[in-house]
Formats: C-alpha cells, sequence, structure tokens
C-alpha cells in the first residue's frame, strides 16, 4: 500500500525537474537568440552543488568554471550552470560561449558534444517521477483499507 507522502514527494520532485528542465530551456533559447558567440576555455573545476543545491552537502558535483572576453575586451570568469566532470570538459579545453550583452555573466556553452541534451533528462526523470505518483495513487485509492 502507498503513502499519500510517498505520492506527494514524487509528484513535487517530478514538477521541480520538469520546471527546471524548461528554465533552462527558455534561458539556452534566449541567450541564443540574442547571446553574442566568442571562444572561452575551461578555466577549472570547483566542487560545488549543482543549481537549487546550494546548501547540500551530500550531493555535489564538479562544475566548470568558463573564462572568456567579450567583445568589449572585458574578461569574465564564472562559473557555469551546468557541467560535469572532467569527462566531457577537460581544464584548458576551448568552448564556444554565447553571453548576454546586457549581463555577459550569463552565458551558456557549447562544445564538440552536445551538453544540452543531457537537460532532457530532467524532463525524463520528471515524467517518470510524476507516473510513479500516479501509480502509487491508484494503488492507493483502490486498495482495501
Amino acid at each position: 500500500m502507498s503513502d499519500p507522502i510517498q505520492i506527494i514527494v514524487f509528484l513535487i520532485l517530478g514538477a521541480a525537474a520538469i520546471f527546471t528542465f524548461f528554465k533552462f530551456q527558455e534561458k539556452r533559447k534566449r541567450i541564443i537568440e540574442n547571446g553574442i558567440e566568442v571562444t572561452g576555455i575551461v578555466f577549472e573545476y570547483s566542487e560545488n552543488a549543482p543549481v537549487g543545491y546550494k546548501d547540500s552537502t551530500n550531493f555535489k558535483s564538479n562544475i566548470p568554471t568558463i573564462r572568456f572576453v567579450t567583445k568589449e575586451g572585458l574578461w569574465i570568469t564564472e562559473q557555469a550552470d551546468y557541467g560535469g566532470s572532467g569527462f566531457f570538459l577537460k581544464q584548458g579545453q576551448k568552448v564556444t560561449v554565447i553571453y548576454n550583452a546586457d549581463n555577459p555573466k550569463e552565458f551558456i556553452y557549447k562544445t564538440s558534444t552536445d551538453l544540452s541534451k543531457f537537460g532532457y533528462l530532467f524532463l525524463i526523470s520528471g515524467i517518470a517521477s510524476i507516473a510513479v505518483a500516479l501509480w502509487f495513487a491508484y494503488k492507493y485509492l483502490t486498495s482495501e483499507n
């Protein structure tokens, strides 16, 4: 028998994952349509919790810090919103950076390996989580108490 708290937790996790997916997609689309493209490098990796997990001590990831020069000659060295281990990106590797002209600290980066497709994992996990919640709800509502 499923617990109503399980159902709520899976619904919230699913909704949060789907919301995260769409927020990143919106930002990516906005920056690509209106941004300025330059070349940057993976400056370093810092072990930080991913976006939304700033206080977490259990869930950490190596997030790349990207360095690039704007068209105006301003050096920007900022941690990316997303990233992975050194498996896909190596320190010193060149990347294509597209930044917001009004706020150069808001940027995305592209590599030969299209890491943006990994964002779909948020969407898939969100849908799966909601499906599990609905299954638990069905089991809960049809069980004989």
